[in-house]
């Protein structure tokens, strides 16, 4: 696998089938391995101010000579050819907030690439490297975020064997988490532009998978939450919390994509978290929780309709202590809604609930989770009927597969992650 000049490992990595030997790579390493020999970063260099101070402040700059000399190419985008400067790149520049992959063929295939990270500064190829790549590369790829620049794709990399599909007849507590009504286990990604994605989890015949937009400008939004059902229509909805802390709800279309958003009430900029929790009431609709900044946890009944009744205290304090609530359906295998929440220890703990509206007595699942990882709740994932749990590991997101009984199994890694500030996963 690929390592870069400071030995991190580079985005992409396999994952090992839980079933069957043979298992494709991840999309994205599969990227890398068709497209990168070799990936090597470096760290700025000095150089002559007059020369490398010749790209203006926030631009990418490539120069036709060593010592940034010669004409100069500003790079705003990504370049499959670059033209002119076809193998006549000596030196480079990066005054700005992009990532940048550069490739020694066209169309981002081939050889050595150098990976060039956001302000970089001046890079002098005709010195650096022993002059390896001076002259040699013929495409770049831009982003705003390495992952995007190095898989040349926004999205994230999810894919679902077919015997992951879930069996039939499970209870309402276990349907949700599945957008588009296949069987599977879907996602929903906010990528750090803003954009929206739906990952369905079916790869291509390649073994390569593809993201579908949903719509732009999600950044907006400062919560985004979604179990299963809310309006009775069979298809799984969204909801979002904006800025101004209006809550919206989203309703499913089926297919991964919502149709026109329906205001459900403003004020929600009071509640730290909220949390699509499934129906923890036992009437057959599915609720909503929020924690407040005091502290107190609270339950909004939901009315089969997107919105909700009169809300009521679920817990009377102390849930300041928690940094994250995770609804993943019925963890105990009593038929009944479930909660997850990560203390500030990396902590993570089961409440079971009791069908009331209400949790008994909490129970600490293994392992530690870091406090700037989330914890993703989309219910069964590999077609065992029972409810698992997801978190990032570096480049990598990790499936912990629930045993039915209230703990779960082992990390198995099962895709690649971009772990750039505003990505958030559900």
């Amino acid at each position: 696998m690929p390592r870069t000049s400071r030995g991190r490992r580079a985005p992409g990595a396999s994952r090992p089938n839980r079933r069957t030997a043979a298992r494709r790579a991840l999309g994205a390493a599969a990227a890398l391995a068709a497209s990168l020999a070799t990936l090597v970063t470096v760290a700025p260099q000095a150089a002559a101010k007059d020369n490398s101070a010749r790209c203006p402040a926030g631009k990418l700059c490539l120069f036709q000579y060593g010592d940034y000399k010669g004409e100069m190419k500003i790079v705003s985008s990504s370049q499959p050819t670059l033209g002119r400067f076809d193998n006549t790149t000596s030196s480079l520049v990066n005054n700005s907030s992009l990532w940048a992959v550069a490739f020694t063929d066209a169309k981002y295939r081939g050889g050595t690439t150098l990976l060039v990270l956001p302000h970089n500064g001046p890079i002098d190829l005709s010195g650096a490297f022993d002059g390896t790549l001076d002259n040699k590369f013929s495409s770049i790829r831009v982003a705003t975020t390495e992952h995007e620049a190095v898989q040349g794709t926004p999205w994230m990399d999810w894919s679902r064997d077919p015997e992951s599909a879930r069996p039939a007849g499970l209870p309402a507590v276990s349907r949700f988490g599945d957008l588009d009504n296949d069987g599977r286990a879907d996602l929903l990604e906010r990528a750090d532009d803003g954009r929206l994605w739906f990952l369905p989890g079916i790869a291509n015949a390649d073994g390569s998978t593809r993201g579908r937009l949903v719509g732009g400008g999600w950044n907006s939004m400062t919560q985004l939450v979604r179990h299963g059902d809310h309006n009775g229509d069979g298809k799984e909805d969204l909801y979002a919390r904006d800025k101004s802390g209006t809550l919206w709800f989203y309703p499913g279309r089926g297919d991964g994509a919502f149709g026109t958003r329906i205001r459900v009430g403003g004020g929600w900029n009071s509640m730290r978290e909220i949390s699509a929790a499934g129906d923890l009431t036992g009437d057959g609709r599915r609720d909503l929780l929020a924690r407040d900044t005091a502290g107190k946890l609270w339950l909004y009944p939901g009315n089969g309709k997107g919105t909700f009744g009169a809300r009521r205290l679920s817990g009377t304090g102390g849930w300041n202590s928690m940094k994250q609530l995770a609804a993943p359906g019925d963890m105990t295998g009593d038929g009944k809604a479930d909660l997850l929440a990560r203390d500030g220890a990396r902590a993570l703990w089961l409440y079971p609930g009791n069908g009331k509206g209400a949790f008994g007595t909490r129970k600490k699942l293994p392992y530690s989770w870091p406090a700037d990882q989330p914890v993703i709740a989309t219910g069964d994932v590999d077609g065992d009927g029972r409810s698992d749990i997801m978190r990032p590991i570096d480049y990598q997101v990790f499936v912990f597969h629930g045993n039915g009984k209230g703990s779960i199994g082992g990390p198995m890694p099962d895709m690649g992650w971009d772990n750039a500030s505003n990505v958030r996963v559900l």
